[in-house]
Parts: C-alpha cells; structure tokens; sequence
C-alpha cells in the first residue's frame, strides 16, 4: 500500500514537472526576427557592341546574385531609358552578407561571354544597400567578347 502511493505522488510529481515544462517552453517569448536587406541596384553597360553598333543601349541578360542565401525571390528589373539600364528594388534575406551582378554588353559576335561579376560585402546592421554596377565588353584573344561587371558606387543605412 505505501509503495503504491508513493509511486502515484512520483508520477503526479513528474506529471506536473513535464506539464510546466511544456507550457514554459510553448509561451516563451521569441526574440525580435532581425531584419531583412533592401537592395536599390542599377546595372549599366558602359560600352556596348552589338553586331558591330556601338551605340548605347541596355545590358542582355543582367542577373544578380547574393550569399548566403540567395536573392529570396526574383528581382523584377525596370528599364531606365534615359540611361539604357535597369534598375530593381528587391528585399533580401535576413543575413545576406554579399551581392554581385553581371550582364553581357555585347551580342552577335561569334562568341558572346560573360566574365567577371562585381561584388560588394554587406556590414552587419544596415539595412539598405544602394549600388551601381558598370559593365564593360571588350574582344578577348582569339576572338570571343567579354563583359566584365564592377561596382561604381555603394552606399549603406
């Protein structure tokens, strides 16, 4: 009789130990979500050649691409036609710590190539990103045209 109250009250006990445990753990409060990154970026060719026609106009194909994470989403590009380039506003994942871009500035030649793209680190705490990213193309031995991006301006908050 005694040992069967016993194991009842070590049972009721450890009961109520899992039961404020559980409860505990459900309401505890969530630390804040840290914010997310909003990139302002434009990317322009600095010179152009397609077909042969120099004439300024926009970049093909221009992409952007960020670390760790990913971009979260696709970035939607507008066309800037007093400058012939793009521009986006895009949100990027919490703990982005880089963003580079590239696109070609030439098209028509027998090989066209993207090179290299231009990056930027992001300082932890800011929280906009505002960049420009210039693209160059020139002939590259024995033949092909590349473009190379880089950036010509950054600035944070």
């Amino acid at each position: 009789m005694f040992a069967v109250n016993s194991v009842r009250r070590v049972l009721a006990v450890g009961a109520t130990l899992v039961t404020t445990g559980v409860l505990s753990l459900a309401l505890a409060p969530t630390p804040a979500t840290a914010s997310t990154i909003t990139l302002n970026a434009t990317i322009d060719c600095l010179n152009y050649n397609s077909f042969g026609d120099t004439r300024d106009w926009y970049p093909v194909g221009p992409s952007l691409s960020a670390s760790p994470y990913g971009l979260g989403g696709t970035p939607s590009l507008v066309a800037v036609p007093a400058t012939h380039s793009w521009q986006t506003t895009h949100t990027l994942p919490s703990g982005t710590t880089s963003v580079s871009a590239r696109a070609m500035c030439s098209q028509g030649h027998q090989y066209d190539m993207y090179g290299s793209s231009g990056g930027i680190t992001i300082p932890a705490g800011v929280t906009t990103v505002t960049a420009t990213w210039g693209c160059t193309t020139a002939p590259v031995y024995p033949g092909p045209w590349m473009t190379n991006c880089s950036v010509q301006s950054v600035s944070y908050s």
